[in-house]
């Protein structure tokens, strides 16, 4: 499936949103702002002399006369969904755009509504394209240099999918969501670790993955974490560390293909110590703990 397919949202549809939205910032400007006589206030704004500001009050050749690349939030948007969908200049991205974007328009920096309540694509309540866009590449650089979990929202918005198909969908492969560190009961707020995100995401159609792959480091640590995690059954956690080390077939990890077939799938294979020291040390996993978790486990799986 191409990246453009797993788009949700394409460039006309946003650059619109964000006309709507400077457009409903004059209108406030106009309303609440200086009562200038021949309202410089707007019309310095909006770079025109407009009457009366307002999507429902201008004519379609008043708001398509805007040039809105004069302004700060065309630039965050175009950049913001470039990086969500990693597209050409997806590496224009910077701090500067993260800090602005959730320090400014995501926290009611900007026109969340005009002057008459109707909404604009940053509204919280709406849940519109452009917040959503914002939000997304918000979530992906996060989770890219900051290592950061991932919520229920974050996660459906990577991957296009609604977030009861999220939670179904961990649920169902075995992922441990954890509930915020607050009293927030709200479902879309329970979070994914960046390990287990780094391998959920990459089994998803709809989600594009960076235009640069994940550090080596980075896939050493998700790996040990996934292995160092008690919680998470030992087949579970050893197929997820093979696909985070994009090793999926059997030989190619240098064991009898039966009896890894059976490890992975939970089966009482025989507690082949020898084999598991073999595959701690492709996943560079300490040899001791690997093989006396795998021991257990199948001794575990004999007795019942």
């Amino acid at each position: 499936m191409s990246k453009a397919t797993n788009i949700p949202h394409d460039w006309t549809e946003i650059e619109g949103q964000v006309r709507e939205a400077i457009i409903a910032m004059a209108s406030i400007l106009q309303t609440f702002g200086p009562q200038d006589e021949d309202d410089t206030t707007v019309t310095a704004f909006l770079g025109l002399p407009i009457e009366i500001a307002g999507q429902g009050v201008m004519s379609s050749e008043e708001m398509a006369s805007v040039d809105i690349t004069r302004h700060a939030l065309h630039r965050h948007a175009r950049v913001a969904w470039c990086y969500a969908y990693q597209l050409d200049e997806w590496e224009c991205f910077t701090p500067n755009h993260l800090y602005e974007i959730s320090c400014g328009l995501l926290s009611g920096g900007y026109a969340l509504t005009d002057s008459e309540a109707e909404p604009t694509g940053l509204d919280f309540r709406n849940d519109l394209p452009l917040r959503r866009v914002f939000e997304t590449a918000i979530a992906r650089w996060n989770w890219t240099h900051e290592d950061s979990d991932l919520t229920v929202r974050e996660l459906a918005l990577l991957t296009n999918m609604a977030e009861t198909t999220v939670r179904s969908s961990l649920s169902k492969e075995g992922f441990r969501l954890d509930p915020p560190n607050t009293l927030d009961e709200d479902k879309s707020s329970y979070t994914l670790s960046a390990s287990d995100a780094l391998q959920w995401l990459g089994r998803r159609r709809g989600f594009i993955p960076n235009a640069v792959g994940p550090s080596p480091d980075r896939q050493r640590i998700a790996i040990h974490e996934t292995l160092a995690d008690l919680s998470i059954p030992f087949p579970v956690a050893l197929k997820r560390t093979a696909e985070l080390a994009g090793l999926s077939v059997a030989t190619t990890l240098g064991v009898e293909p039966e009896w890894y077939a059976g490890l992975v799938e939970g089966r009482a294979v025989a507690p082949d110590v020898e084999a598991l020291v073999a595959l701690a040390d492709i996943f560079d996993a300490p040899r001791a703990d690997f093989a006396a978790r795998g021991v257990r486990h199948l001794l575990e799986l004999e007795n019942g």
